[in-house]
């Protein structure tokens, strides 16, 4: 994987459209349901990461922020063709290194179970209970910065 990119982009960068079809396919479409239009206009003040190879999206997450310096972190997805190769972990670290760059405080998600260890393992606690959310337990998770 030493052609690996992370790149920050915006809705506006080509790349964005290659990471809600990534989502669709990882996110969506796996509990039968779709990535609507309205993304991009309800995304445009997030803050954009995606894993590129060979040209291809693999791996996307944005940052969307919540309260002043607090951001959730959302929609985290790498192809499953390349899931287990370290691509989510470098696109959450290259995230935090923006996070800590702009004196983020907090970062906060709503964790599905398959992934809490996968969030446990990048120093990320649970502050909630577990619940049901689009018919998937989760938790929410998060890391504080200092």
């Amino acid at each position: 994987m030493d052609n690996l990119t992370i790149r920050k982009i915006t809705t506006e960068d080509a790349e964005y459209q290659g990471s809600l079809t990534l989502r669709d396919k990882v996110l969506r479409k796996p509990l039968g349901i779709s990535l609507e239009q309205e993304a991009k206009s309800s995304e445009e003040d997030a803050r954009h990461f995606v894993a590129i190879l060979e040209g291809k999206v693999i791996g996307t997450l944005f940052l969307i922020e919540t309260e002043d310096q607090i951001y959730q972190m959302r929609q985290v997805a790498v192809d499953q063709d390349y899931q287990g190769k370290s691509i989510g972990k470098q696109l959450v670290i290259e995230a935090e290194k923006w996070a800590k760059d702009f004196g983020v405080k907090k970062i906060w998600m709503h964790a599905r179970q398959n992934a809490w260890p996968f969030y446990e393992a990048l120093g990320y606690f649970y502050t909630s209970d577990e619940y049901i959310q689009i018919g998937i337990v989760h938790k929410t998770m998060e890391k504080v910065f200092k």
